[in-house]
Formats: C-alpha cells, sequence, structure tokens
C-alpha cells in the first residue's frame, strides 16, 4: 500500500458512513469523527469558504490523460447551529490526493494520499500556497486567478510546472446554452439535519466528474435534555462520486463509488422545471431502502453562501 494510503482508507470508510445517511436511510451519522491521534497542523484555524478549497483540478500531462489534485477538507461547526449559512466553520484536516489519469475517468489506483498532519506527510496549505515534499512526490503550488492553481506538481514519474483549472461547473459559453448537459452545475438535496451538495462537471463531451460534500447542521432541539451533545458538528466536503448518462436525459449518480471500502448508494436522476430541479429515484439495494428525493440546482456554485 503507498505511502499515506492508511490514513487515505481511514478516512475513507468513516466518510463513507456519513455519506448522505439521510438519503440512503440505512447509516447512522456519527455525532462527532473518532478521536484523531495524528491531527492537523492547521487544526481550529477559521475557514470562510471551504468548498473553494475542496475537489478537483487538473491539467492535460501531453499524453492523452491529466495530472491533478484532489482535495478533502474536513471542517467543524457549532453543534447548536440549525444552518451553516453564516455560521463560523473551523479546520479539522486536509487531504490531498495527486493523480494522474490516463484515460477519461480517473479510477482510485491512479491517486495517491497525502494530509496535513505528521504522519500523513505534513502538506502545508498558507495563504493561498499550497506545498508537500516527500520522495518521489512535491507540489509547490500557489492559487491563482480564475480558481486555478500554478506550479510544480511532481507525481512519480511526472514533474512539471502546471497550471491546474478546476473543470467546468457551467457552461463556457452564454451563447449556446443548450449544448450544456442539464445536470452540470452545483445540487443541493437536505434530509433531516444533514445536506448533501452534489457538483457535477463536465471533463468531455461524454464524461463528467463530481464530488460531493456531507454537511451537518444539528442545531439544539436535535438532542433531548438528557442527552450529551457532541462537541461540533463534522462537514466533510470533496468526495468523488460517479456520474454517467443513463438513458433519456436521465443520469445515473453514485456516491461512495470510490471510497473502496464499502457502502456506495445509487439513484436515477431525471430533470424537472426545465433542469432547475432533478428526481431521484432511488431503488432497493444491499445498503438503501427504495425512496425518492428531490434536488435543487444552486447558482454560483456552493450550497453555503456566506450570507
Amino acid at each position: 500500500m503507498k505511502r499515506a494510503a492508511i490514513s487515505r482508507v481511514v478516512a475513507a470508510a468513516v466518510s463513507a458512513g456519513m455519506l448522505l445517511a439521510g438519503e440512503a436511510r440505512s447509516q447512522s451519522i456519527p455525532a462527532s469523527p473518532p478521536q484523531q491521534q495524528d491531527k492537523s497542523l492547521y487544526l481550529g484555524t477559521p475557514v470562510t469558504q471551504p468548498e473553494d478549497l475542496s475537489g478537483v483540478w487538473e491539467a492535460a500531462d501531453g499524453h492523452g490523460g491529466a495530472v491533478g489534485i484532489h482535495l478533502i477538507l474536513d471542517t467543524t461547526a457549532p453543534v447548536d447551529a440549525t444552518t451553516l449559512v453564516g455560521s463560523n466553520q473551523s479546520w479539522l484536516g486536509l487531504q490531498v490526493g495527486l493523480y494522474r489519469r490516463t484515460g477519461a475517468e480517473l479510477q482510485p489506483s491512479e491517486e495517491t494520499f497525502f494530509s496535513d498532519s505528521p504522519r500523513g506527510g505534513s502538506v502545508r496549505y498558507e495563504q493561498g500556497h499550497l506545498m508537500l515534499r516527500t520522495q518521489g512526490y512535491d507540489l509547490d503550488l500557489r492559487r491563482t486567478p480564475g480558481d486555478t492553481w500554478w506550479g510544480r506538481f511532481h507525481r512519480e514519474d511526472f514533474d512539471a510546472v502546471v497550471t491546474l483549472v478546476r473543470p467546468a461547473l457551467q457552461s463556457a459559453s452564454n451563447e449556446s446554452p443548450s449544448v450544456e448537459p442539464w445536470f452540470v452545475g452545483t445540487w443541493k438535496s437536505s434530509s433531516g439535519p444533514t445536506t448533501t451538495c452534489l457538483h457535477i462537471a463536465q471533463s468531455s463531451s461524454a464524461t463528467f466528474i463530481a464530488w460531493a460534500d456531507t454537511l451537518l447542521a444539528w442545531g439544539s432541539t436535535s438532542f433531548p435534555p438528557q442527552a450529551v451533545k457532541p462537541p461540533y458538528s463534522w462537514e466533510h466536503y470533496g468526495d468523488l462520486v460517479k456520474v454517467e448518462m443513463a438513458g433519456k436525459g436521465g443520469i445515473s449518480v453514485e456516491l461512495g463509488a470510490y471510497s473502496g471500502i464499502c457502502c456506495p448508494h445509487r439513484f436515477h436522476a431525471t430533470s424537472f422545471d426545465r433542469g432547475q430541479e432533478m428526481k431521484a429515484d432511488w431503488a432497493a439495494g444491499p445498503n438503501q431502502a427504495p425512496h425518492k428525493s428531490r434536488w435543487i440546482k444552486m447558482p454560483a456554485g456552493t450550497c453555503v453562501p456566506l450570507e
């Protein structure tokens, strides 16, 4: 198993248990993550826009594939908050996946993960500067205008200065919006205290890349008077999601598909209200009961606007 893969497996197992708990109707959400023995170097730092530091950025590798970074950010929020809008979130930990994909779809075996903790590789992120130094892997990337990263990317036999770009979450052309699939963009679905935010981007004419955020806003009324409250709500940003076309204009969405542990959850979605909503049909499976849900398209690529 590659360096830092163990911490990645543990995190994937935990996040798979959390992912879409309200939607799947078969998982219980832990009140807080397990006690961390290897803490982030930035634990407790305020986070104002967590969605801006999670998900995927990539660049062509010159050989028909792409190199990129996949960021997974965990934060905490006050357990009494009934909404994350305007709530103070604090840094819990950052995982950084360096990948080089050879095909149109990113495969789990093509990623190598590190984290911002001493045992996880001591990734550094300071004032828009993302850094990693370890054998066979180096990052020296700076955040640049236009939601890009610029600098050195070294993963095994690839070592170059690159500009990493976020896959488009919306059409680059306002003149022909009909070319854009209706489902490209950011979607929100809520069940109880859990909100799932789904970001779907188009990486090629027939291929899509997506990631999801699992967000909790408990509120003090969620707990009976005698219950012991957790110290905070746990917010999880940037898990990869599989999205495929599924006939008659519909799509197949599989959350937890890349965790490598267990429990993916799949639904079939169709457009509603001229693409501003989608209706999801969750079929019976080994880890989910059949049910339906509704997703709302969100403006500006966020489910948690600042105000």
